[in-house]
């Protein structure tokens, strides 16, 4: 017979395997209150996670359950939507270069763009285990809080700076669609 979990308890395994296996060498049917701990909620980590919500372009940044901020974004045109799931930031870039993809035919005849004024990402580029798509500043400030992009979510160039200084590689990307 199991229980489910309580939140602010963690099982002792090594004691419970135990108390296991002497109930089984025994030979009795006894029942086994399996040894818990009581987890502070001290212990938890806050780290940042952000949360993107698509059908109203607005990127939250959350510290662990706390909201810190709230962002206007461009999201992805319904020719190149972007892409709901959960991802993680992969790669940070300051001042990145942009190279126009390859695969797409909005994007032919494009040249790479190096860091500077008129650069599609800004200047930082958050890039997320979805293929191609990353978090950016964006050199069309009016795209802003519209279906605007090729996937990817475009902020003010000083938010995506202020929002690159305080995630890492590895930060949680939840992308919902409303």
């Amino acid at each position: 017979f199991f229980t489910h979990a309580h939140p602010g308890r963690a099982l002792r395994p090594f004691t419970t395997r135990m108390m296991i296996r002497n109930t089984i060498v025994a030979g009795t049917r006894t029942t086994i209150v399996a040894p818990v701990r009581k987890i502070q909620a001290a212990s938890a980590r806050s780290e940042p996670v952000i949360v993107i919500h698509r059908g109203i372009n607005r990127l939250y940044l959350y510290n662990g359950t706390r909201l810190v901020r709230v962002f206007p974004v461009a999201t992805g045109q319904p020719a190149w939507p972007t892409p709901l799931g959960h991802f993680e930031i992969v790669v940070k870039q300051k001042n990145p270069w942009w190279y126009p993809p390859t695969q797409d035919s909005w994007a032919a005849g494009a040249q790479p763009v190096p860091p500077g004024p008129g650069n599609p990402l800004g200047t930082r580029w958050m890039g997320l285990s979805a293929p191609g798509v990353g978090i950016h500043g964006t050199s069309e400030p009016w795209s802003i809080g519209h279906s605007e992009s090729h996937g990817c979510i475009r902020m003010q160039i000083p938010s995506a700076e202020w929002l690159y200084n305080r995630v890492h590689v590895g930060t949680p990307v939840f992308i919902i669609p409303a």
